[in-house]
């Protein structure tokens, strides 16, 4: 299609698939920007295939500025689900900062148990020692009052 051929009602006749700036024709063409030279909408851009013409209507045909806005509307709900991405993100660093803090506290409150059990383990052994030293002092007792009684 010529940018001089771009008539009024080229749009209607035009097949249009998808949102946006179309990128290729339908026949595989990457679309071409032109302009407009006709009296109803001089100057106004478009995007069209190579091989179009009035004669062939099954090429692409798309107004730029409708394009630009399609794009801009999808645009704007990308930038809407990353700003609610970005929002559930935030709310999840900061469960992950108090759930940082509770292992914090837990680190610490092992690190005084250990010291616990230690203190624990040394009283233990003390306990088994003197336990050690009875069952020996009742053995010679009772070995005495075996030599002397006996």
């Amino acid at each position: 299609m010529s940018s001089s051929s771009a008539s009024s009602g080229v749009s209607d006749r035009f097949t249009v698939i998808g949102r946006g700036i179309p990128r290729k024709c339908r026949c595989g063409r990457f679309s071409v920007m032109k302009t407009s030279n006709t009296m109803k909408n001089p100057g106004r851009l478009f995007h069209c295939c190579p091989n179009g013409s009035d004669e062939n209507p099954s090429h692409l045909f798309k107004w730029t500025d409708i394009s630009m806005v399609e794009e801009m509307e999808e645009f704007e709900s990308v930038v809407d689900k990353i700003e609610r991405e970005v929002g559930s993100l935030a709310k999840g660093l900061d469960e992950l900062e108090a759930i940082k803090k509770i292992a914090e506290r837990c680190e610490k409150e092992i690190v005084d148990l250990k010291g616990v059990v230690s203190s624990c383990e040394k009283e233990i052994q003390k306990l088994r020692c003197f336990k050690n030293m009875i069952v020996c002092g009742g053995l010679v007792m009772a070995f005495v009052y075996y030599v002397m009684f006996v």
